[in-house]
């Protein structure tokens, strides 16, 4: 009997082991859901907040400024880089003793052309001066360079350099870069009757410590002194009569840069052509073409107004102990006198241009005071402000999220399920979504909806004002292919169209306004042991 019972246990153990090898690992079915996106909408994902302001009645205007075009000083003058190289040839046989001078203040000018400009001073914002000596005299030399017409602070540019004697027919060199930032550049010349004129002033001697030689032939001194990149902070003078071609250019115009599709009508659109003129010097400004461009549809449409091919006279600005007091000119766009409004809801991103200018159009009536500050520069300007008051057709707006999947290493594996987008909508337009999933380079690979959905419009009182919020359930079913790409997705890309279609009046847009946007997984896993 006890044989019998060893017998029976022995076969049990092999018989369970057998079975449970025949199994596998045991596995069962979960239902999970998971929290995968929540973010909340609101007009700032349209407009960025900046341009924003709201009106006593928390609804909301776009303020917003544009620069059409500024005229930089390049346009007027360039001041190109000039090298002086001069040889001063030494008599042969000549005694020269110690603390002798071999140069007495020798002065020498340079002047520029500078594309029909006559400047009489300018003050240096960055630039310099290369100055190398190359001496063929038998003894150490000492000079003195300096640019007389060049001062920092009252100072003139001047600096001691010594240069070392000249060994058989090699040279002693000296060379050296000094930054002429911030000096200021009387351009009159020698004897302040020029213009664009700049001069320096050389003086040489042995050293005192060394010793009198008697030159021999071909001994000399070669100066080689090169002016660069200098770049005006301030220029005075007359910047001449010229007429100058601007464009046809483009500007980027960056306020609907977040919408990427459809159609607005706005109700009310307040534009100003703005002009500023800090600049010390009369033009005569012709404006041949402004366009609105809307790169995405590939529609443009040119400003109708009595200004295009109109002469536009700019008076000078003046300045006083150093301070610069700006003209302006102000040209209104409304809808009475012009297309503005449809070039608004054109959507722009770009405007295009082409102008005429015009420099001292009545000539040197200023006697040669003509001015002009680096930073301070003529310029056109698109100033508007637009109510938040619309009809929206397909408005589309798409911003990015973030995606939170786990995959828990590989151990689940999903069977079937939902996605479940709840959207609680607070503005007054219906809407439709759709997410995008995103690789690693932001690519899209797929998408998560696979038919047109509706988000429900928030309800209004008789003001046309949003009461609450309204609440939207959509169920999107899931495959397994689709959740292992979720399961490799970190980012989202989120499209919303939103629509006034329904209501035939423009809708107001208030400060408060949001849709909040939440993306449940609602998920069965199959799940298995290790």
């Amino acid at each position: 009997m006890k044989k019998t019972s060893i017998l029976l246990f022995t076969l049990s153990i092999i018989l369970f082991y057998s079975c449970r090898k025949e199994m596998g690992k045991p596995s069962w079915d979960t239902h999970i859901l998971a929290p995968l996106i929540n973010a909340s909408l609101n007009i700032n994902n349209l407009i960025p907040d900046s341009l924003l302001q709201a009106n006593a009645d928390s609804s909301l205007k776009i303020v917003y400024q544009n620069d059409i075009y500024k005229l930089s000083m390049d346009t007027l003058f360039n001041i190109p880089d000039t090298s002086l190289n001069t040889t001063y040839p030494i008599p042969v046989g000549w005694t020269i003793n110690p603390g002798q001078l071999v140069v007495s203040n020798n002065l020498q000018e340079t002047t520029y052309q500078l594309q029909g400009a006559q400047l009489r001073k300018i003050i240096i914002k960055s630039g310099f001066v290369k100055y190398t000596i190359k001496s063929l005299l038998h003894e150490v030399t000492d000079f003195v360079y300096s640019i007389p017409c060049a001062t920092l602070n009252g100072s003139p540019f001047s600096i001691n350099i010594q240069v070392p004697a000249a060994v058989g027919s090699s040279p002693g060199v000296y060379s050296q870069i000094f930054d002429l930032s911030g000096y200021n550049f009387d351009l009159t010349g020698i004897n302040h009757n020029k213009i664009n004129t700049l001069f320096t002033s050389l003086s040489a001697k042995i050293d005192t410590a060394g010793q009198s030689i008697v030159t021999g032939p071909s001994e000399n001194l070669v100066i080689e002194n090169t002016f660069y990149d200098l770049i005006p902070y301030y220029a005075k003078g007359y910047f001449g009569q010229n007429t100058f071609n601007i464009g046809p250019s483009v500007t980027n115009f960056s306020l609907f840069d977040r919408i990427v599709d459809g159609t607005v009508k706005l109700e009310d659109v307040n534009f100003n052509l703005n002009i500023e003129n800090p600049i010390g010097m009369d033009s005569r400004l012709f404006i041949n073409n402004l366009s609105s461009i809307n790169t995405n549809s590939g529609n443009s449409i040119n400003l109708s107004n009595s200004i295009i091919g109109s002469p536009i006279n700019i008076n000078r600005a003046s300045e006083s102990n150093g301070i610069d007091y700006p003209t302006y000119a102000n040209f209104p766009l409304n809808t009475s006198n012009s297309n503005i409004k449809p070039m608004i809801e054109n959507l722009p991103n770009k405007f295009g241009y082409s102008m005429q200018i015009i420099t001292n159009p009545m000539g040197n009536i200023s006697g040669s005071n003509d001015f002009i500050y680096s930073d301070k520069l003529l310029k056109a300007s698109l100033d508007m402000e637009i109510p938040l008051s619309l009809v929206a057709n397909n408005l589309t707006l798409v911003d990015t999220l973030n995606l939170t999947v786990s995959n828990n290493n590989g151990s689940q594996n999903v069977k079937s399920g939902n996605i479940i987008l709840f959207a609680n909508n607070g503005f007054p337009f219906d809407a439709s979504l759709q997410f995008y999933l995103l690789n690693d380079a932001n690519t899209v690979v797929d998408s998560l909806f696979g038919y047109t959905n509706t988000i429900v419009e928030a309800p209004l009182n008789s003001s046309l004002r949003v009461i609450d919020k309204k609440l939207t359930k959509i169920v999107i079913p899931i495959s397994e292919n689709k959740m292992s790409l979720l399961y490799n997705t970190k980012k989202v890309r989120l499209k919303v169209k939103f629509n006034t279609s329904s209501k035939p009046q423009y809708i107001k847009i208030y400060s408060d306004y949001s849709m909040d946007v939440k993306l449940v997984g609602d998920l069965n896993y199959t799940v298995q042991m290790q």
